[in-house]
């Protein structure tokens, strides 16, 4: 899918996972998450040289500056995506080589970047500088995660699809949407799961949710919606 794509699918979908949690958790680790799923969102396309996450112009219609995605981008490529691809291509050869939709459009992929980032996080943060290891920092990371399945799963929807169990299957995933034409499917599942965040914030909040499921609830409706997502993108449109 195209970033402006990837961006908004997964905001939504961090939107509806964590709408029953802001009655219980402080608000920075709310931005934190988001701000770490808007990252994770476009941080699988450094491994093409031309995507949206090297750019300070953000991917879609307004093209607004987002001065500081370069540095991301350029930092995961070269700091974490080349280092992770090292044993991978030392197991598997050529097949391993850096490649768009390859090691780092996989499950062990984002699960590698997500705690080499944490490692410089921590390196950088706590023992060079001196920052407290704290719970925002782990929203962040929890977010970047989450942003990265969410483009996973975004790009499983698609004809190119997605190696989830790379390098133990080349299995795909995959879809029928055509990424860069005008299948509105993309733009439903914004909309969907946005409606989703409201009606599950709304149904907590009027304690229509038990207590005890209230933390998960928005979670089990997006896995919900994304089992209906995947299905729908299997069609011809």
């Amino acid at each position: 899918m195209k970033g402006d794509e990837h961006i908004s699918i997964s905001l939504a979908t961090a939107a509806t996972v964590l709408a029953p949690l802001l009655f219980t958790i402080p608000p920075e680790w709310a931005v934190a998450a988001l701000f770490g799923v808007f990252i994770g969102a476009l941080a699988p396309d450094a491994d093409a040289n031309d995507s949206a996450i090297f750019h300070t112009r953000m991917p879609g219609k307004h093209r607004r500056r987002v001065y500081f995605l370069p540095f991301f981008g350029y930092g995961i490529k070269y700091l974490v995506y080349y280092p992770i691809s090292l044993p991978f291509i030392l197991l598997l050869g050529e097949r391993g080589m850096p490649r768009h939709r390859g090691a780092l459009h996989s499950g062990i992929g984002v699960f590698l970047m997500t705690l080499v980032v944490g490692f410089y996080a921590w390196l950088i943060g706590t023992a060079v500088l001196g920052f407290p290891w704290n719970e925002t920092v782990q929203a962040f990371l929890f977010g970047l995660f989450g942003g990265a399945v969410c483009h996973l799963l975004e790009d499983s929807c698609t004809k190119s699809g997605v190696a989830w169990l790379f390098p133990f299957s080349e299995h795909r995933t995959r879809g029928r949407i055509v990424t860069g034409n005008d299948d509105r499917r993309p733009t439903a599942y914004v909309l969907v799961m946005g409606v989703g965040a409201a009606g599950i914030f709304a149904a907590c909040a009027m304690g229509m949710v038990p207590a005890e499921f209230v933390p998960w609830s928005g979670a089990a409706l997006a896995v919900a919606l994304w089992g209906v997502f995947l299905i729908v993108s299997r069609f011809g449109w």
